[in-house]
């Protein structure tokens, strides 16, 4: 049996067990997600009223179905598991074709229609990137900018790391898929990346150029942010995953 190790919790790992077959996919979940809110506080911004929400990551879909709030304004989002984890919520959205991240998800709200002196929330991560923000502020829509969580490396003994880290260290692990450049730092605390016999997978640009920095060269990298697009990524580094 040949392994892949995906630094992420079992429970998103699971849509990426097919996709990745034969390999036997091993969750190492090397970060957490902590929220960064005041218990209330989102939901007391949707109630004095939005006209859209910009939603990136599945974690800021997760925050806003916390904040459980009926009859939302317009919900953009991006990405499959964006949208996976908005229908889990019952949340509808509007996920434009193709788009593949925030700075893509601005410009496509951008360009459906005039979003000067609109209010439009943003719901984050401490460590996301800004660039969206400042599109639709250029464009003149009033950005309310919301740090909803943050992620923190997972603790060195957490039991739950313990399969992956062995697989890595001992050399079983076929490929190892990440998916966001908080991972690989996360990861590379644990294990030394450099000596590692494992080929590497990143979910897109910004991933891979953090597992570069961190000692490996040679990185593949998914054509989509999906298990399919990670599959390929897989299978150009290991063809015996066919």
């Amino acid at each position: 049996m040949a392994f892949a190790v995906l630094t992420r919790d079992a429970a998103d790992t699971v849509v990426y067990a097919a996709a990745l077959a034969p390999l036997d996919v091993i969750a190492m979940p090397v970060t957490r997600t902590v929220s960064s809110l005041e218990p209330g506080a989102l939901r007391q911004l949707l109630m004095a009223g939005v006209d859209a929400i910009v939603v990136a990551s599945p974690r800021a879909a997760q925050q806003l179905a916390h904040a459980a709030v009926a009859d939302l304004p317009a919900v953009w989002a991006v990405g499959p598991a964006t949208r996976r984890a908005l229908e889990i919520a019952k949340i509808p959205a509007q996920v434009p074709q193709g788009v593949r991240d925030g700075v893509e998800l601005a410009r496509a709200v951008i360009a459906c229609g005039d979003v000067r002196g609109k209010k439009i929330l943003v719901p984050r991560a401490e460590e996301g990137r800004t660039e969206p923000l400042e599109l639709l502020r250029a464009a003149g829509a009033e950005v309310i900018e919301v740090v909803a969580y943050r992620t923190v490396p997972a603790p060195a003994d957490d039991p739950l790391l313990a399969r992956g880290k062995g697989l890595l260290v001992g050399g079983e692990a076929a490929v190892c898929c990440v998916f966001a450049p908080s991972q690989v730092a996360a990861l590379a605390q644990l294990v030394p990346l450099g000596p590692l016999r494992t080929r590497f997978c990143a979910i897109g640009e910004t991933t891979a150029a953090a597992v570069k920095a961190a000692g490996i060269a040679d990185v593949a990298i998914a054509p989509a942010p999906t298990p399919e697009g990670m599959a390929h990524a897989v299978r150009s580094v290991y063809p015996a995953g066919r």
